[in-house]
């Protein structure tokens, strides 16, 4: 476990983090995200004690970095995976990681396997990929099987299948138990690897909450797409939603709202054929869409709840 209490660091007059309280608790994948600048990496630095805090502390397993007993085994870390010596074999490198740690060769074969570097592990580091370097830098994190892991864009650099063997990799450490810390800017791999989220800026915190309740709260309606959209829309404002077209939606247009209908005025929104075609909805559950469409004998051809994406709640909630 990770516990960060009133974390505060200052570079001069420059306040990097400022009373930064937190926990990351093993089970779980926590996305650390803010923008460039809001502190991450010097947080990060601070709780391996590579930066020393101005005030407050940052434990892990209950104690300060330095004062674990077996570091290698407690916790893992990758901040910076190019912070490597090129002209090193991968093997020699993490060798010479694994000796200092007291851990032994075997290990060194494991994670080499493990990162899928098994087939480079005699080649210079200095002739690796991008995303090679981050696998390396993955191995030397995982050499000492710690329980927790302190990751730093551990995705950058990585292909398609890369990020996707990254993920199930994570996600099945924190199932069994271990504390899972990382930052990425990739919003929509974040959104399916974190099953919690800690989100900074200008130093302080702005959300601590689960991924699933972040995204709840920007629920943006029901996307219904029917040939009857103007029947459909007249049936559901009378019972209290609120229409608009979804590409209006998506342009930013301001909602059609909920009011009463005059009898036998046609309430419905003025679009053309194609845009009434696809509606967003608000105010009402899928179920009791489908239910009023039936009842007023209105076709569905596509009724699905809409979300906001993470990308998008990050970029409100950070403004």
């Amino acid at each position: 476990m990770i516990e960060v209490t009133e974390l505060t660091k200052l570079y001069g007059s420059t306040r990097a983090v400022s009373g930064l309280t937190f926990d990351v608790k093993p089970g779980q994948v926590t996305g650390f995200l803010g923008h460039n600048g809001a502190g991450k990496s010097t947080t990060m630095r601070m709780i391996l004690g590579l930066h020393m805090p101005t005030s407050g502390q940052a434990l892990i397993n209950g104690v300060r970095k330095h004062d674990l007993r077996d570091p290698m085994r407690e916790v893992g870390a990758m901040l910076n995976a190019a912070e490597v010596q090129g002209g090193r074999s991968a093997f020699a490198h993490l060798l010479a990681l694994a000796y200092a740690g007291g851990i032994g060769r075997r290990r060194v074969v494991e994670v080499l396997e493990e990162v899928g570097l098994a087939g480079a592990a005699r080649k210079r580091i200095a002739g690796f990929s991008q995303g090679m370097r981050q696998r390396l830098g993955l191995a030397a994190a995982l050499l000492g099987d710690p329980g927790v892991l302190i990751l730093d864009e551990p995705v950058n650099g990585l292909d398609p299948d890369g990020i996707r063997w990254l993920r199930t990799l994570l996600r099945s450490l924190a199932a069994e138990g271990r504390t899972v810390l990382l930052s990425s800017h990739l919003m929509t791999e974040m959104s399916l690897t974190a099953d919690r989220l800690v989100i900074i800026g200008r130093g302080r915190l702005i959300e601590d909450t689960t991924t699933a309740d972040l995204l709840a709260r920007f629920h943006s309606g029901v996307l219904v797409r029917s040939p009857h959209a103007a029947r459909l829309s007249r049936a559901l404002m009378a019972a209290g939603a609120t229409i608009r077209p979804a590409q209006d939606a998506d342009a930013g247009e301001e909602p059609v709202p909920a009011r009463p209908a005059a009898a036998g005025a046609d309430t419905s929104p003025v679009r053309d054929a194609r845009a009434e075609e696809e509606l967003l909805v608000t105010g009402l559950t899928t179920a009791v869409i489908g239910d009023i469409a039936l009842a007023n004998g209105c076709a569905v051809h596509e009724l699905a709840s809409r979300r906001t994406s993470l990308e998008e709640a990050f970029m409100e909630i950070t403004q």
